[in-house]
């Protein structure tokens, strides 16, 4: 059963649909017509607090809030059927993608997101290739007969990171943490 929210009209922000709308262009959420195709197909549906017609719902709404507080928007595995099957060609996939940008910019972020892009941006690697955790891979490997793996060029990491503004997250959690 879905939640009751209550909302004054002053709590909602009346452009968040047409800044979203502006970004996508011609796949705009404002075609939507709520036929919830796309949570039918949706493979992470049962996993999140707000299904795909939810949030695009919320988003015409004006819950600019609630939705970048949602972490439906970061359980997308961005497998792109809930695209693919609508009926009105409404791009969710790249929606979620602004909605994920917007939610950065905004600071609402969940933690293991900030943690990941910083040990991306000091080792390149997703997982720590480091320490007792490198030795382990490297002795398997060499059982395998595979070759080392070879780093990742950091400064090119590091560099992407810091333009796309991704830095800022690590900036946030250091704040956080403190």
């Amino acid at each position: 059963m879905t939640e009751k929210i209550s909302k004054n009209s002053s709590d909602l922000d009346l452009n968040f649909r047409y800044e979203i709308s502006e970004q996508v262009g011609a796949k705009s959420l404002l075609k939507c017509i709520q036929c919830g195709v796309c949570s039918s197909g949706c493979t992470v549906t049962e996993y999140v607090d707000m299904q795909p017609h939810r949030v695009v719902a919320s988003c015409l709404l004006g819950l600019r809030k609630e939705v970048l507080s949602s972490q439906a928007i970061w359980t997308c595995s961005l497998c792109h059927r809930c695209t693919e099957r609508c009926p009105k060609n409404v791009d969710y996939s790249f929606i979620l993608a602004l909605l994920r940008n917007l939610a950065v910019k905004e600071g609402s972020v969940p933690k293991e997101y900030s943690s990941t892009i910083n040990t991306i941006y000091n080792n390149g690697f997703v997982v720590p290739y480091t320490g007792n955790m490198k030795n382990t891979i490297d002795k398997r490997r060499t059982k395998m007969g595979l070759p080392q793996l070879m780093g990742p060029n950091l400064d090119e990491i590091q560099f992407i990171i810091n333009k796309t503004g991704l830095s800022e997250l690590i900036e946030k959690k250091k704040e956080v943490n403190k």
